[in-house]
């Protein structure tokens, strides 16, 4: 489901209509949107958005869409819906935007509010894992934001690769898949997606990034100067709310 429409349509500007891709090879682009609940309307937003899943489904959209529930920090109870896997140019080529932004603004708009829509592309050489990309999400994710001071990225990511290395090494270690975001916030900026098997998850694996990087001073100091700030949440996965194809 492409949603780059819900913000632009909330600005009453009109977007073009494409012609339908054919079958998309493998790609690094990671389009996420966020939506905050209007007072007591979550219900009628989840309803709302199966018919809107509906309309995709009956217009044979191509991309895959998932859908989470953010369950606890500041931005909590709000909805993401993302489409990842695909290479940037599907993006140029979605389904019937017009209708696609006639079938939303009837069924969604009035229940949330767009609160951003920020694009990443996949690091599959610092990640573990990606199961989002697999079509394999887990019941949850543990979500991290890690904002790196402008000019510190290679440094942030040499540490990442020796945190690789050191998760390859943990026995049960869940997925770890890191993003590094292209558009839709302030740079640089990037996000880790843990898999968790619900809260159980951590009985078997709780390690942050610093103590992966324990053995290797020279890491640690690249964390160290590069990273500005963090934050984590978890996202519940909602696969009454989800798209696969």
């Amino acid at each position: 489901m492409s949603r780059c429409h819900a913000f632009l349509l909330a600005l009453c500007l009109a977007l073009p209509a494409h012609a339908a891709p054919s079958q998309a090879a493998p790609g690094h682009a990671a389009h996420f949107y966020l939506y905050r609940m209007q007072t007591g309307a979550a219900d009628k937003f989840e309803q709302g958005y199966r018919q809107h899943l509906a309309w995709h489904r009956a217009h044979r959209d191509p991309l895959s869409w998932y859908g989470w529930t953010i369950e606890d920090g500041e931005r909590s109870g709000w909805f993401v819906d993302a489409s990842v896997g695909e290479p940037f140019a599907a993006f140029d080529h979605r389904v019937d935007v017009a209708g696609d932004g006639a079938d939303f603004r009837a069924n969604v708009s009035a229940y949330a509010i767009p609160m951003g829509q920020p694009t990443y592309v996949l690091l599959r050489e610092a990640s573990t894992g990606t199961p989002l990309e697999n079509r394999k999400p887990s019941a949850t994710m543990q979500v991290t934001h890690v904002h790196v001071r402008l000019g510190m990225e290679a440094r942030f990511e040499r540490a990442l690769a020796v945190a690789r290395q050191a998760l390859q090494k943990e026995p049960g270690a869940p997925a770890h898949t890191w993003y590094r975001l292209v558009t839709g916030g302030d740079s640089a900026q990037y996000m880790l997606l843990v898999a968790r098997d619900r809260w159980a998850s951590y009985d078997g694996f709780e390690r942050s990034l610093g103590s992966l990087l324990a053995n290797d001073e020279a890491a640690q100091r690249d964390i160290g100067d590069a990273v500005q700030s963090a934050t984590t949440e978890t996202w519940r996965y909602r696969a009454e709310l989800s798209a696969l194809q």
